[in-house]
């Protein structure tokens, strides 16, 4: 190739901006120009600081429909193409998991056939978790654990698949779920453990919160998880989480825990400003519905909040959208002021359409990403130091941040009663994701990290 060394660095450089804006999803919402895909595979084998064959291993195929593997979505994507790395995914597959993420991934990396897991009663899930104990007694016992919790993630097939990829594979480096640890702990390659935060405080919070019997079942989880923290983080290379609260607490269970933060990004083409009318006096309320701390959360602002915000807005409307709602949510449907969708398959309208997005966070652990989505959308947000855990917001000036039911009704009323304030605030909102919160930014923190773990292995 002709030309100096700066003059092909930039040339480089312009050709894979044409294949970022190709990747990035456009205005009406289309994920990838599949015409493009012989020129992206192609183009994207620059030297960008090396080409490296990495494996990831994930309890669900990755989608962004669901938060949990959400990440690795996006940055199987960005490391696939801008830096031109070999991947290869192994993953369960759910009920809920969906072909076109599947298909879309292929795209981007070798996806070796999911193994399916079965859904079914929870006396048959808790003898199937009492079964894999015994068989991997030997190998916890190893590792300081009697009992390992994540043994409901155990497949004789998938650990057989791993194996035979692994011993095929000449893999550089190996990046794990917290969910799929086990299965490469003993592992000789450099591995990083990717579990976004510190679970064992989401379930200290949920055990110091509950009562009755629940509170036995709540307080053996914490226990287990705590132990499985303490005891599998350390065998890794790197252990990945998405705060630098998350990291001070698994530093501070375990020293030898070696933390980086990577934090969460936002899909900030497909998440955009709409010009759509809002619906007055609305309240959007996203979260999996599903979980103790969500749940928790939901019947804080129900209880503690929303009567306060009525006694000023009598006409407010409350919408609590997101994915498998335990009935006592579904319940709340009863109340004519509350709707309750659901799983849907677009977010988008609802919080294009919601005047005010409330994240009412008193429990929880992480980043959380439903914040940034309604950031990305330029919304007005309402939130606490839980919910704003992670994000370098400024309090009034990119969110809200309320940490009582007086307060956090306050600043609500205060932003429904005001277009120019929630205008300012989501405006300065989505400023911030654009110049933080962009995945190519947050996949080149996770490359960084990978290549950090390379050196020192070096």
């Amino acid at each position: 190739m002709n030309g100096t060394a700066d003059e092909v660095s930039l040339e480089k450089q312009s050709q894979m901006r044409s294949i970022r804006d190709r990747l990035c999803p456009d205005t009406r919402g289309n994920r990838f120009d599949f015409c493009y895909l012989s020129q992206v595979l192609s183009l994207a084998k620059f030297d960008l600081g090396g080409e490296m064959k990495l494996l990831f291993l994930s309890h669900e195929i990755p989608s962004p429909a669901f938060s949990d593997p959400l990440p690795l979505y996006h940055e199987i994507r960005h490391l696939s193409v801008l830096y031109g790395h070999d991947i290869t995914l192994i993953s369960f597959a759910s009920d809920r998991s969906r072909v076109e993420d599947f298909q879309y991934l292929k795209s981007f990396c070798s996806v070796e056939d999911p193994i399916r897991t079965e859904s079914g009663p929870l006396n048959k899930l808790l003898l199937e978790v009492v079964k894999n104990s015994v068989l991997n007694l030997p190998k916890n016992l190893k590792h300081g654990l009697l009992v390992n919790e994540l043994d409901y993630f155990y497949d004789h097939r998938m650990d057989q698949k791993i194996k035979e990829v692994i011993k095929e594979g000449n893999f550089e480096i190996i990046v794990s779920t917290r969910q799929m640890a086990n299965y490469v702990i003993d592992v000789d390659v450099p591995k990083i453990v990717y579990p976004f935060d510190a679970m064992h405080e989401a379930r200290r919070q949920v055990f110091a919160n509950s009562g009755g019997l629940q509170k036995i079942a709540y307080g053996l989880r914490y226990v287990l998880n705590r132990s499985y923290e303490k005891r599998i983080y350390e065998e890794f290379d790197a252990c990945l989480v998405v705060t630098q609260l998350d990291k001070e607490l698994l530093e501070s269970l375990n020293p030898r825990i070696r933390c980086a933060v990577v934090p969460l990004g936002v899909d900030a083409n497909y998440f955009i400003p709409a010009d759509t009318n809002e619906e007055p006096s609305s309240l959007i309320l996203l979260s999996a519905l599903q979980y103790p701390a969500q749940i928790a959360n939901v019947f804080f602002f129900y209880n503690e909040i929303f009567p306060l915000i009525l006694r000023e807005r009598p006409d407010a409307k409350l919408y609590i959208v997101g994915r498998d709602p335990v009935k006592e949510i579904v319940d709340l449907a009863a109340d004519p002021l509350v709707s309750v969708t659901g799983y849907v398959d677009d977010v988008r309208p609802y919080l294009a359409k919601s005047t005010v997005f409330v994240a009412p966070m008193i429990l929880g652990t992480g980043m959380k990403n439903k914040v940034l989505e309604a950031m990305s959308m330029a919304k007005a947000v309402v939130t606490t130091t839980t919910g704003a855990q992670g994000i370098a917001v400024r309090n009034r000036e990119h969110v809200i941040v309320a940490d009582n039911s007086d307060e956090f009704a306050r600043e609500t009323v205060s932003l429904l009663k005001d277009r120019r304030a929630r205008a300012t605030l989501g405006a300065n909102a989505r400023k911030l994701v654009d110049e933080q919160y962009s995945w190519e930014k947050v996949t080149k923190v996770l490359n960084d990290s990978i290549v950090n773990v390379l050196s020192h292995r070096g």
